[in-house]
């Protein structure tokens, strides 16, 4: 028996073209965190296997959904994914025969409305497939990672991902990674940020996406995400050196307005 696991927040407009692409399993379990759209009720017409949680971190959310997973096999697809013909014949054969324990996948990756193969984006290799009697479970709180007991497979054919379709759902997913990200760090503590320090990290950062990443020799796509990537990188550290200063920036501008008003605008 296989179980497709879907962890949501506000996915409405990619929700259901993935849960038809997966509608084929034994069962479909929804684990969403807080989706203030339509994203539930299209889920609704799919399964009735779904949980809503106060979880944001990614690990937990999908230890959640693997524990209320009842199939021995479990595929974890995410909303902007799509599991096409090839890849789910494929499937069906490997829970019926493999004696692998899980399966790593390859993601033929859409950036910007176009099919991209360089760098990170091929084959770009995701641990999606698993036996459940083998899980152990999920780590990481942004790009979290699977851990279970036996021998990994490697899968013929590909996810479908549906990334990067506009500036503001890759800012806005930035911000909000950038976020935990930074807390991270912090509580692993960081050394402190200084400009220098702001200066290296951008420099080093540009090298490894635009050369070593090689998104600089992959035309306007290339370059557009390289930079995109920077700059996600470097709101975390602009979050962490925000946590690291001694007063919230919030307080010293409300100190600042209490001193004006005290002051009669004397500054």
């Amino acid at each position: 028996m296989l179980s497709v696991a879907i962890i949501t927040k506000n996915e409405e407009s990619r929700i259901k073209a993935c849960l038809e692409s997966v509608k084929w399993a034994d069962e479909i379990v929804v684990v969403d965190s807080g989706s203030k759209d339509n994203t539930l009720k299209i889920a609704r017409e799919y399964t009735e296997k779904i949980f809503e949680v106060n979880l944001q971190d990614f690990s937990s959310l999908r230890n959640l959904a693997t524990e209320k997973a009842s199939g021995n096999w479990v595929l974890f697809v995410d909303s902007d994914e799509r599991v096409l013909e090839p890849l789910k014949k494929e499937i069906e054969t490997v829970i019926a025969l493999s004696d692998y324990s899980a399966y790593a996948i390859s993601r033929k990756n859409i950036i910007f409305g176009q099919e991209v193969k360089y760098g990170p984006f091929w084959p770009d290799w995701v641990i999606r497939l698993f036996k459940k009697d083998s899980f152990e479970g999920w780590i990481g709180q942004v790009h979290e990672t699977l851990k279970f007991k036996g021998d990994l497979g490697y899968s013929k054919n590909s996810l479908l991902h549906l990334t990067h379709r506009n500036t503001d759902q890759i800012i806005l997913k930035s911000l909000e990674w950038s976020k935990i990200d930074a807390k991270l760090r912090f509580a692993s503590k960081h050394p402190k940020m200084s400009g220098w320090r702001f200066l290296r990290i951008f420099v080093a950062e540009i090298f490894n996406q635009g050369i070593l990443r090689k998104g600089f020799f992959n035309g306007t796509i290339g370059v557009m995400d390289s930079i995109l990537q920077v700059f996600s990188l470097y709101i975390t550290y602009v979050r962490l050196w925000q946590l690291q200063q001694p007063e919230d920036l919030n307080k010293v501008y409300d100190n600042l307005d209490k001193k004006l008003i005290e002051n009669q605008f004397r500054y």
